[in-house]
């Protein structure tokens, strides 16, 4: 049942005297408040806290010969039940006893009864009070389930599964670990969500990916679409042996989680899970192909791009362009599989990096998620499908509504790089193939190259990179979305690595990247978000501040942010992409040898580089940057001639010659090729080239229409048709007629009026020799009497317009 704001106006009359943050009313049904959204009206301390393991079905994966089981906490009314049932939101983590969650690193903290004292993160605080239950749910091998982790692979996504299947009442649910003690949901509603940042968000579009019923929207921040792209980038890796590495850091226990989760008992001896999973992270590091950096099965099964078309969740996606942690291809991939399979969908798009909008966003971030899961789980008829589906930060706390992302208007415009007057110096753009020479050349080091080395003093020398740059900008050009390096080269050897850097050269102000916060440093001021573990009005008004003593360990007093912003940046880079070049043709690994080049021979690189959202100042310039290392892991792996042994991610020095005629960048340009030129960001040379087209009206009719004899004493509806041309170059035209009133003949008329049709009568633009079917219709009664001779109308036809 939808429950609609204008079917309870009662109930909204009755809440109206609620304070917005959290009086409580005694109530047994969820309630739409005065506001339009579920009110506070149960009480968060007298809620039902429960911990429940349910079996994930044909999954072992400690090999310990016993079906491996997720656990979960929830928090919810305790009025739910089979008579008041609510939705589940759900943050899927394998952080709750490691690193924990949240900006303040909070973990859950477990009671002797097994349950939560306190749940991390303020979904809890805030949603139970208005009708919602929460779950935090353990990745298998980590906190409190059974089973070893797998880089979100299959089984981790399975785990997740399960636990929609149990709210919906398809698997069994347990009291215990290991008992047969039953707990159903009957007091959930059918509707689930999955909301999370990180690896949080990567298993909620994971399992959006499976197509399970009953998850009906995720909310994935700053997540993972593809593994792969995660830790490497088109064949070059950034670490070695990650899925194992962080397989092992998220299965660990802190000591500030209250009761800790018990030993494994073997053969041996009780040891820690992270101990016992020991051998799964081994296999792990035989599969992950870092010798090869490539795509393999282990990575294609943890490709969610792929199930995009399973998907029937929608899907509320929030990311920072700047994150460097897990990157806008992410999002990118994610954003485009799921419009090509019709998601609904809906996106924010942050300045920071690796940042939850909670931090940066706070008053407007609840209320518009609190409405999503309004309309999405509760079916909330509150209007937020009808508001711009994309929000964008288009400068520090400046924000801007798009129907789209890309923005609409932008093209795909392709930038030439051309050599210079000097070739020693830095090239220029141009909107076709041109410039001063054929070829240029650049030396790979064999090593990577700092950012702002390759972007410092760009006319400078051109050794380990090639420049090409604009002219100071005479208006401001926004970027919107992923440019393409499409590049023609001769590499000095068979292999080598080659990159990009789109850079703004002059002085912006920006969110800096990087630091501990990625973007963002706390400030001592917290302000609160909902009721505590003690006190149900904690949060008399929504975002008060507020102080942490004697408010109960379970609370939504949390930290406020400031951003890292500078006004005196120099240089900024907008996007970066890299590329093996054994990649050239597919990202699948085959052999050691494919992809490999016949060095001197020029060949043909795509490299795509981060989607993004810039804004490019007058007065600035738009500077390109080509290069052969950029970021791959520099370490190795054992030693050479040694089983295992894997080599360096960068590319060994050789001389790399790039063709200036053939080599260009597509860039996602708002307004295309036309804003460039009109920024002055093109050199080539330009000419106005005018026609002039005079104002038009044109009617014409193809000859008199005729119907067919009239036959006296027979009810009959005659037809006749004749055609219309119309020409116009207004901006507008509507095609219309004279009364047709009744044909005469001398002192005679028709009993009945004469009808006149038009198969098309309204144009909203220019149109030039559109033939219009006009359709005449006239009726004879069987008691009409009729005069010999010939009825006939004159009728006047006009072709009209508003705008000129």
């Amino acid at each position: 049942m939808r429950i609609g704001v204008k079917g309870l106006v009662a109930g909204a009359l009755t809440l109206a005297t609620l304070g917005s943050g959290g009086g409580v009313a005694q109530a047994q049904q969820v309630t739409i408040g005065a506001d339009g959204k579920t009110a506070p009206v149960f009480s968060y301390v007298q809620a039902t806290r429960e911990r429940v393991w349910i079996p994930v079905a044909n999954t072992d994966t400690d090999s310990n010969g016993v079906i491996d089981r997720i656990a979960i906490d929830i928090v919810r009314p305790k009025e739910s039940g089979p008579t008041v049932k609510v939705p589940a939101i759900i943050d899927a983590s394998p952080y709750y006893t490691a690193n924990g969650r949240g900006n303040e690193g909070q973990r859950i903290i477990t009671n002797e009864n097994g349950t939560l004292d306190r749940f991390p993160l303020y979904y809890d605080n805030y949603f139970v009070p208005r009708g919602y239950a929460f779950i935090a749910a353990h990745s298998l091998g980590t906190a409190f389930s059974t089973g070893c982790v797998n880089h979100g692979g299959p089984t981790d996504i399975a785990g997740f599964k399960a636990v929609i299947d149990w709210l919906n009442g398809r698997v069994p649910g347990y009291t215990s670990v290991d008992g047969t003690t039953a707990n159903t949901a009957v007091w959930h509603n059918g509707s689930s969500s999955m909301i999370g940042k990180s690896y949080d968000g990567t298993f909620a579009n994971g399992v959006a990916a499976t197509g399970v019923e009953g998850l009906k929207t995720i909310v994935p921040i700053s997540a993972i679409s593809a593994w792969y792209n995660y830790s490497r980038t088109a064949g070059i890796r950034h670490n070695n042996n990650y899925p194992s590495g962080l397989s092992n850091g998220i299965a660990g226990v802190r000591d500030d989680v209250g009761v800790k989760p018990p030993l494994v008992q073997t053969p041996t001896g009780p040891v820690t899970r992270q101990a016992l999973c020991g051998p799964v992270r081994d296999a792990m590091d035989q599969l992950d192909g870092d010798e090869h950096g490539d795509i393999n099965e282990y990575w294609r099964d943890r490709d969610h791009n792929k199930d995009a078309n399973k998907v029937k969740a929608s899907v509320f996606i929030v990311h920072g362009f700047q994150d460097d942690n897990v990157r806008m291809d992410h999002v990118g991939l994610w954003w485009d599989a799921l419009k090509a399979n019709s998601v609904k969908t809906k996106l924010w798009l942050l300045r920071t990096g690796h940042v939850d909008p909670f931090e940066q966003r706070r008053a407007v971030w609840v209320d518009t998620l609190h409405r999503w899961f309004d309309q999405e789980l509760h079916g909330v008829a509150n209007g937020i499908d009808g508001e711009p589906k994309v929000t964008i930060e288009d400068a520090p706390d400046v924000w801007g509504n798009y129907a789209d992302w890309p923005i609409p208007g932008t093209q795909n415009t392709d930038v030439y790089l051309r050599a210079g007057a000097n070739p020693a110096g830095a090239g220029t753009i141009g909107g076709m193939s041109g410039g001063m020479a054929d070829t240029l050349t650049f030396q790979n080091t064999g090593a990577n190259i700092s950012e702002n080395t390759l972007m410092g003093t760009p006319e400078g020398q051109q050794t380990n990179r090639r420049v090409f740059i604009t002219p100071p900008l005479k208006k401001d050009v926004r970027l919107s979305g992923t440019a393409v390096l499409k590049l023609r080269a001769a590499l000095g050897l068979e292999r080598s690595n080659l990159s990009a850097v789109v850079a703004e050269i002059g002085t912006t102000t920006q969110i800096l990247r990087g630091g501990n916060q990625d973007g963002v440093t706390d400030t001592t001021k917290r302000t609160c978000w909902g009721a505590t573990s003690t006190d149900d009005n904690a949060c008399p008004t929504l975002g008060a501040e507020c102080t942490t003593t004697g408010i109960g360990v379970d609370n939504a007093c949390y930290l406020e942010v400031s951003k890292n912003i500078s006004t005196n940046v120099a240089q900024w880079r907008v996007t970066r992409g890299t590329l093996d070049s054994r990649q050239r043709n597919s990202y699948w690994y085959a052999d050691a040898k494919a992809g490999e080049v016949v060095p001197g021979q020029f060949n043909d690189y795509t490299i795509p580089l981060q989607p993004t959202e810039h804004i490019f100042k007058a007065g600035n310039r738009i500077s390109i940057i080509v290069t052969a290392n950029l970021y791959g892991e520099f370490r190795t792996i054992g030693t050479p001639d040694t089983p295992g042994y894997v080599g360096s991610a960068i590319s060994p020095a050789q001389e790399i010659r790039i063709d200036t005629r053939a080599s260009k960048i597509s860039l996602p340009i708002v307004g295309g090729s036309v804003a460039l030129f009109d920024a002055g960001a093109f050199t080539d040379p330009q000419t106005t080239v005018s026609g002039t087209v005079p104002a038009t009206l044109s009617l014409s009719l193809r000859g008199a229409a005729t119907f067919d004899p009239f036959i006296p004493g027979v009810a009959q509806n005659y037809t006749a048709t004749t055609t219309a041309n119309v020409i116009s170059t207004a901006g507008n035209a509507t095609l219309s007629v004279s009364d047709p009133g009744r044909m005469t003949n001398g002192a005679f008329s028709l009993a009945n009026p004469l009808q006149v049709a038009f198969e098309k009568s309204t144009w909203n633009g220019p149109v030039s020799n559109d033939e219009v079917d006009v359709t005449f219709t006239q009726a004879i009664g069987a008691n009409d009497p009729l005069r010999t001779g010939t009825y006939s109308k004159t009728l006047t036809f006009t072709l009209s317009t508003t705008q000129p």
